[in-house]
């Protein structure tokens, strides 16, 4: 009878609170897991035409051979098709289908090293804060804010004129910026799973603490450093060509995408393609790294953050 008087916890309620906590529940649908899959995909697909463009650069001649014949007798660039040219040539006479795909190998070379050294370091960075926590990560972490409390672009243009215009250069500039952003993230994530029980059953049973953050941690945050090597390559590409437009970046007459855009934008009055054709790359670029991340982002079960392709 005592029973009959409490209050009873509606069936559906209860079966929706035990599935909602299976981890079937979790799961994404199978449908949003496919268009997740397909936006990574297309976003690889977008990347490796760019690759395979930069790779066949050599293909395409000399990008600072300067040709007479590539300007017209009002001393005007020469339009897409004329005289050989595929998609033209700039002021001086060189072949803009050249210079451009030379110019796309360039940012990709400072791309990748980039990417590569700031997410390495800021990944070494973040683990071991998280993981000795105390006096290290005190130390290591106020460095971080330190570096994320610079402004991005006058710190840039500050580093380039100390290490040199030069794609090194740009490797290490924009190293020094993006770093303490993949530290901050993977910081986060050794804090929440130094605390699980499995990491700590591994310090239990005698594991060496290096050995518990390659076997135990790194694993764990993959996809993370997936994310973020995607989305660091998306800002790599931006901030490197934007040094290179600024002047600060790649020497002239060596061809990079930021000094093609540059040029562009003193021949927009009379050969609009002289832009429109390097800042098309740009944006293919940046827009192929933002896609892999999203789509891999999307593949988390436990991501539920809302996706601004709406999947």
């Amino acid at each position: 009878m005592t029973a009959s008087l409490l209050p009873q916890r509606p069936a559906a309620a209860s079966a929706q609170s035990s599935s909602a906590q299976s981890p079937t529940a979790q799961c994404p649908p199978a449908r949003r897991l496919r268009r997740a899959r397909a936006v990574v995909a297309a976003g690889l697909g977008v990347l490796a035409a760019l690759v395979a463009l930069a790779l066949a650069a050599p293909l395409f001649g000399d990008p600072l051979n300067i040709d007479r014949d590539g300007i017209s007798e009002l001393g005007l660039p020469r339009g897409a098709g004329e005289h050989g040219y595929l998609l033209g040539t700039d002021v001086l006479g060189r072949d803009l289908l050249a210079r451009t795909a030379y110019g796309l190998r360039t940012t990709l070379e400072f791309t990748v090293l980039a990417n590569v050294c700031s997410v390495g370091l800021g990944t070494l960075v973040g683990l071991t804060a998280g993981f000795y926590r105390g006096v290290t990560e005190q130390v290591l972490m106020r460095t971080v804010d330190v570096f994320l409390s610079v402004p991005t672009v006058i710190s840039g243009l500050a580093l380039a004129s100390v290490v040199g215009r030069s794609v090194g250069g740009i490797v290490v500039v924009v190293a020094a910026l993006y770093w303490a952003w993949t530290a901050r993230l993977v910081h986060g994530e050794t804090l929440r799973l130094r605390g699980r029980p499995f990491v700590e059953a591994a310090l239990v049973h005698g594991v060496r603490p290096r050995t518990v953050m390659a076997r135990h941690i790194l694993p764990n945050i993959r996809t993370l450093l997936l994310n973020i090597a995607a989305l660091n390559g998306a800002a790599v590409v931006v901030i490197g060509s934007g040094l290179s437009y600024l002047g600060a970046g790649v020497v002239p007459p060596h061809p990079e995408l930021g000094s093609l855009l540059n040029e562009g934008a003193q021949a927009l009055e009379f050969a609009p393609r002289l832009l429109l054709v390097p800042l098309t790359l740009v944006v293919a670029l940046v827009l192929s790294f933002v896609l892999v991340s999203e789509g891999v982002s999307r593949m988390v079960p436990e991501s539920e953050r809302r996706s601004w392709l709406n999947i």
